[in-house]
Parts: C-alpha cells; structure tokens; sequence
C-alpha cells in the first residue's frame, strides 16, 4: 500500500497535469492558433512536481509536529482504547482551533519560507529542465519571483488559512494541490515564457 506522501505526489502531479493541459489550451486560443499539445512543456511541468511534491509533504508535516493547528487533551488511541475496554469515560470535546499555531504556520509558510523557497525552486528546476544556462536561471528567479510571489498573494493566503484549519495535515498537499489547479495553470503560463 503506498504510503500517504506517495498518494499526496501522486494526486499534485495529477492536477499539475491537467493545469498544464488546460494552460496549453489557453495559450492556443490566446494566440489563435490551433492547439497542438506540446509533449516537452507537459513532462516539464509534471517533473518539476514530482520533485517538490515530496518536500513540501515533509514541510507541511514539520508545520503542523511544530504548530499542531488543534489541541487535544486526550489521543485517539485513548478514545480508542476506553471504547474497547468497554469504560464509558467522558466523551472528547471538539479540538479547538489554535489560532496562535495557526497564524504562525500561515506566516512561515505563506508569507516567507515557503512561497520563497517553492517559486526559486520552481524556476530552477524548469530552468534546469530546459538546459537553460544558470545566468538565464538566475535572471529568471530574479525577474519572476517577486512577481509570482505578489501574484500568489492573491490566492495562497487564504488558502493556506483554510488548509491548517480544517484540512487535516495527510490530506493538505492534496487540498493546496488542487487550489494549485488554477494557480498551476498561471504558473504553466509563466512557466512557457521563461
């Protein structure tokens, strides 16, 4: 059975096929030409998610052992095991949300480290699989990042608020995958200029 970062890898590079497909689509109709899908561009885009899929599962993970968005008094295991032992110990209260935790993973992750480090790992690894030259990989991430960073802010924090709130931490990459849907298509777009 394949473990859950596997199926998170598995499930980003699905959207990022069919964003990078469907921003194919656009740039055709765009250009008013017919559309002819362009093999390479698709391979690009999909490896560049298998390669940061997996950091960015561990990263959430780090997050949430960190900055655990809920607090809980007792485990799971625990509710489990009285309900096998038959005790009829208090039933557990709804975990509440903690909003200091919270707040801090959407700054670090939103706002500084992770938007940072994911768009120049973005344009590294495109430049790279584009046999592009490193002065043309550095003058992309720094032509492009404050623009896809500034862009981003538009759509990651509130989705990263959503996501550490009421996702729960196995299912987050999947969640932010498929708001990468819409932003994986812009970033295809980006991607087919640089």
């Amino acid at each position: 059975m394949p473990s859950q970062m596997t199926k998170a890898t598995l499930a980003a590079a699905g959207l990022s096929s069919a964003s990078n497909i469907i921003a194919q689509f656009l740039e055709a109709y765009r250009d008013s030409r017919p559309f002819a899908f362009d093999i390479a561009n698709f391979l690009r885009f999909v490896t560049v998610t298998f390669v940061t899929a997996p950091p960015n599962y561990m990263w959430q993970q780090l997050l949430e052992r960190s900055f655990p968005a809920y607090e809980r008094t007792t485990t799971a295991d625990d509710v489990e095991k009285q309900n096998a032992d038959g005790e009829d110990g208090e039933v557990e209260q709804k975990p509440k949300l903690n909003l200091r935790n919270t707040f801090t993973k959407w700054f670090i992750d939103c706002i500084t480290l992770g938007a940072i480090f994911n768009t120049v790992a973005f344009f590294a690894l495109m430049g790279i699989l584009k046999w592009q030259s490193m002065e043309q990989i550095m003058q992309n991430i720094r032509n492009e990042t404050i623009p896809v960073i500034v862009a981003g802010y538009k759509i990651w924090p509130f989705a990263s608020i959503i996501s550490f709130s009421c996702v729960p931490v196995e299912r987050r990459i999947v969640f932010l995958n498929f708001v990468g849907l819409l932003w994986g298509i812009y970033m295809s777009l980006v991607a087919s200029r640089v």
